[in-house]
């Protein structure tokens, strides 16, 4: 087998049986493959050998197809089809360059893809920029030779890595215009009044609510008055829907405020000394670019 993967016979047996079973002539088959008679004889009994099957009805002047014949030449029919479509249509289109971001999907969601076409500037029309998204557990941080900026709130980052502050960590606390009125915009004494909403996900580094009430010293909610979402997209969602007060990054929720979707209750913020970090690898095909990337990032 050419391909354990896929457990394939080699492609020379497949083009021996396509144009045999086309033809329905081994003679003809191999003038047109420009082998002999005999090596696509061979060719066709391997092949059945293999699958256990009968491919062909041999008779004196010409062969047919049995009902498992036809059905694999119609399968390989159509994946060599597949195969010169594909392979037209890369002539036709060469290579672009690409650029790829790896990225938690929240981080993409909120502050890659708002930035899409500012970035799209940088690296020219003729670059495609791929995002590559998953969560913090999953992601590795020594990229490899295709990963050209990985964007982490790892904290600290393994020494030997390249990494450019893009956004100091600012926390505060938000909520929906209709959860504020309720606690009556009285800053931070009156958040006991709603739930919390904590993300439930493995901390790697980012400020949470327990940081937030160890800096303030404050109480915010009675045991079981909180909810926990695995995504910080889905927290903020349900914060905007009033489901409770979720603690806001600077950067990540800049859209729901502009858009009045999320308001904040008080004043109250607190700078970590943390942040969002770029981690630059060098050993790609876009180390020309990258440097140009980071500082738009940066100065956003």
């Amino acid at each position: 087998m050419a391909n354990p993967r896929f457990q394939l016979p080699s492609m020379s047996v497949l083009s021996a049986f396509e144009s045999a079973a086309r033809h329905c002539n081994f003679s003809r088959a191999a003038e047109e493959l420009r082998t002999s008679q005999p090596a696509v004889s061979r060719h066709i009994s391997g092949l059945e050998g293999d699958l256990g099957t009968k491919l062909f009805e041999r008779r004196r002047n010409k062969v047919d197809l049995t009902a498992d014949g036809r059905r694999l030449y119609h399968a390989v029919v159509a994946g060599f089809q597949e195969i010169g479509r594909a392979v037209e249509e890369l002539q036709r289109h060469p290579r672009r360059k690409v650029l790829t971001i790896a990225c938690s999907y929240d981080v993409a969601h909120l502050w890659l893809m708002p930035r899409h076409g500012g970035l799209q500037e940088i690296v020219g029309a003729d670059t495609d920029i791929r995002i590559v998204t998953s969560e913090y557990e999953h992601q590795a941080v020594v990229q490899d030779d295709t990963t050209d900026i990985a964007l982490t709130y790892l904290n600290p980052l393994p020494q030997g890595l390249e990494a450019a502050l893009l956004l100091e960590e600012e926390v505060f606390p938000v909520c929906s215009p209709d959860v504020a009125r309720s606690i009556g915009m009285q800053g931070r004494s009156a958040l006991p009044k709603a739930p919390l909403l904590h993300l439930s996900k493995q901390n790697f580094g980012w400020a949470s609510w327990q940081s937030w009430l160890a800096t303030y010293e404050t109480v915010l909610s009675e045991p079981g008055n909180e909810r926990r979402f695995s995504s910080y997209v889905y927290l903020l969602e349900a914060a905007a829907d009033g489901a409770g007060v979720a603690l806001g990054w600077s950067g990540l929720v800049d859209r729901y405020l502009e858009q009045g979707r999320l308001v904040r209750p008080c004043s109250d913020s607190l700078k970590t000394g943390g942040g969002f970090r770029a981690i630059i690898n060098r050993r790609t095909a876009n180390v020309g670019v990258i440097d140009d990337v980071v500082a738009y990032l940066r100065n956003i």
